[in-house]
């Protein structure tokens, strides 16, 4: 009787692991083969799909070899920073497949394609159903979700960035980098060398008015929960290469340990500081007193149609991941290229006195500011953020002449898309912002050309005009009170793990412009 128990277990045991072998090779060998095959047929092809690890290795290899030493200064930053597609465009064409483990990438290498994409309005694409490492570092909100959802937490949140209340952050954005100019300025007196790294300074800036402007009167609070996220942040992205292992998340090592503490940390203060404000009934015009006092009236409307409070904690996570590491880079890049082209320094230097004089940008005032707005165009295309725009389809579809498989992510590189001289001329990685003069629309050399830093269709960032209101009054007042160059020491290495920046920082040397005014 134990003897046939056990042969009906070891027998069960056998199927089992006969099933998973069989489940696993479907996984990790069938199913690439017959994607690979299927895109074949149509002409696309790309490097050998390796069995569970796909392109992944020879990926890192191609980003390893650019990372590990500096480039010469110049705006032709794709081969560096996108080298796997600046690799692989020239053996397979600018539409071609990879492996990134067992997930297909459809990389496409014109605007044709993107329209049709990034316009959808039908839900036949959407963002990546199972990126665990993006919800790890963005938090699980708006940027990661879809469908009803997505559009239900997009209706919540767009009060929030109205005219009307960015109207109201101004003077917190002011204060904010008036605090930073003093300590500039202290420098500048104390130091022989005169020398920021502004990509530290602009760190600790855009994570100040992001505190400000969620949190308003908890801006303390709400500061020290935005230093622990950055720290669990920082420690997601050291250890990506670790995390796309599955199951490697749910071990108990250190590092682990670490972001799940701090990971519950944050959530218990968030959530702390949400209750207070629930219980106390405070309305504030801050962006986490909007997005509550929207949730508060669709409940009462629509039968408890809002957010739920763990919702309304990962927002808050989104946005200062979002806006904190967007705003930074963008800022960082724009006095960069300010800096190694002194004459559009001046052209800018000049528009803002003429504006605003000495006084602080106003709401009304930065938008007057059309060179500065050309110049932080210019900087958006040659260094964008976002390097590439992903999206994901969930159902199988016609894409132009392409018949492309649900769960395909097709993946448009964005930032070679903009230095590409067939869409923007010859001159596509110099910085020229007359480029700009006569609009967006008529910036480009070839009409099919997209220019979207902040994304485009229905999913277009909902901080849009949040992060140029930022951008344009740091730059104005930075502007107004000291010239600048580039340090000796900076080396030219801009690199991109989510959004774009610079692997050894950017240094200035200031000069005190007032200080030379009195001399």
């Amino acid at each position: 009787m134990e003897n046939s128990q056990f042969l009906v277990a070891e027998f069960s045991l056998g199927c089992l692991a006969l099933f998973l072998l069989i489940k696993l090779a479907i996984v990790i060998w069938w199913k690439p083969r017959q994607i690979t095959n299927h895109f074949k047929a149509q002409g696309i092809t790309g490097p050998p799909h390796k069995l569970l690890f796909g392109n992944s290795i020879e990926y890192g290899k191609l980003m390893n070899a650019e990372t590990s030493k500096p480039m010469k200064l110049s705006h032709n930053i794709v081969p560096r920073v996108q080298p796997h597609y600046h690799y692989w465009s020239k053996i397979y064409g600018p539409n071609f497949l990879m492996w990134f483990g067992p997930s297909p990438m459809l990389f496409v290498g014109s605007w044709e394609l993107g329209k049709q994409v990034l316009g959808d309005k039908l839900g036949n694409f959407g963002k990546p159903l199972s990126n665990q490492l993006l919800k790890d570092v963005l938090g699980d909100g708006l940027p990661v979700l879809n469908g009803e959802k997505w559009a239900h937490h997009r209706r919540i949140i767009n009060p929030s960035f109205h005219i009307d209340k960015l109207k109201g952050m101004v003077s917190s954005m002011a204060e904010s980098i008036g605090n930073m100019l003093e300590v500039w300025e202290k420098v500048v007196k104390s130091s022989c060398e005169n020398e920021v790294d502004v990509s530290e300074e602009f760190n600790v800036l855009s994570s100040d008015i992001i505190a400000r402007t969620a949190f308003g009167s908890n801006y303390l609070q709400g500061k020290h929960i935005f230093d622990v996220l950055a720290k669990v942040t920082s420690m997601t992205c050291k250890d990506t290469a670790k995390l796309i292992v599955p199951g490697y998340r749910y071990l108990p090592l250190k590092g682990n340990r670490d972001r799940w503490r701090m990971h519950r940390e944050i959530k218990n203060s968030l959530k702390q500081l949400i209750l207070n404000r629930e219980k106390t009934g405070t309305n504030t015009n801050d962006l986490l007193g909007s997005m509550m006092n929207t949730v508060r009236e669709l409940r009462n409307s629509e039968n408890n149609a809002g957010l739920t409070t763990d919702e309304i904690i990962e927002e808050c996570k989104t946005f200062f991941v979002t806006g904190q590491e967007t705003t930074r880079n963008f800022m960082t890049y724009a006095i960069f290229l300010l800096a190694m082209h002194p004459e559009w320094q001046e052209r800018a230097r000049t528009e803002v006195l003429q504006v605003c004089g000495n006084c602080h940008p106003t709401f009304e005032s930065q938008s007057k500011l059309k060179i500065v707005g050309m110049i932080l165009n210019e900087v958006m295309r040659l260094y964008p953020t976002a390097v590439s725009v992903l999206r994901e389809a969930h159902k199988d579809i016609i894409l132009g002449d392409l018949s492309i498989l649900a769960g395909t992510q097709i993946v448009f590189p964005l930032l070679a898309l903009n230095h590409d001289i067939a869409l923007w001329g010859e001159d596509a990685s110099e910085f020229k912002p007359e480029r700009f003069s006569q609009g967006l629309a008529n910036a480009a050399k070839d009409d099919s050309a997209l220019f979207i830093p902040f994304g485009y269709g229905l999913r277009i960032c909902v901080g849009q005009n949040f992060a140029m209101l930022e951008a344009k009054i740091a730059i104005s007042m930075i502007l107004q009170r000291f010239s600048f160059v580039l340090s000796p020491a900076y080396v030219h290495a801009p690199t991109s793990f989510i959004t774009l920046y610079p692997q050894h920082g950017v240094q200035i040397i200031l000069q005190d412009l007032h200080t030379t005014a009195d001399d």
